[in-house]
């Protein structure tokens, strides 16, 4: 008899220790993710139209994503849209693409980039150094013309 309570005991201290190794609660929370959300407008009419947002998403790498949402009078059924952010480099007097997004159906003109890669360097672009850029713009373009386009800020 006296066996089986050393048994019984043991095993029920046993369980005790997988519950409480099972249940241990990770203390370090890494930080919150961040995202910004910009505006984006449309000129084509001689004054600025809303066009919809975009954001811009920290990814739990640290890595930039990109979404973009584009208002229902903006959307094109059939249209495809280049995405891309550029700089203006006073040197060229032109525009120079930072990141290529790639095409954007036009008729749901809603989309999620991640990551972002710098097109000089097809590296992933941090959400820190997106974020803290000046001077950039997010434009949806529709060929030529230039459908919507938001500065990060």
């Amino acid at each position: 008899m006296q066996m089986k309570w050393k048994w019984m005991s043991l095993l029920s201290l046993l369980s005790v220790a997988i519950i409480l190794i099972s249940c241990n609660k990770n203390d370090e929370d890494g930080p919150a993710l961040q995202n910004e959300t910009y505006q984006l407008v449309n000129l084509s009419s001689g004054s600025s139209q809303s066009a919809g947002t975009f954001r811009i998403l920290e990814q739990s790498n640290g890595n930039a994503a990109v979404e973009i949402n584009l208002a229902q009078a903006f959307r094109i059924n059939g249209a495809r849209f280049n995405a891309v952010i550029v700089t203006y480099d006073e040197s060229t007097d032109s525009e120079l693409v930072y990141a290529n997004l790639g095409e954007i159906n036009g008729g749901s003109a809603r989309v999620l980039i991640n990551p972002v890669l710098q097109l000089s360097t097809n590296q992933a672009i941090s959400y820190a150094d997106l974020t803290g850029r000046t001077g950039y713009t997010l434009k949806l373009l529709n060929g030529a013309n230039v459908q919507a386009s938001g500065q990060i800020q």
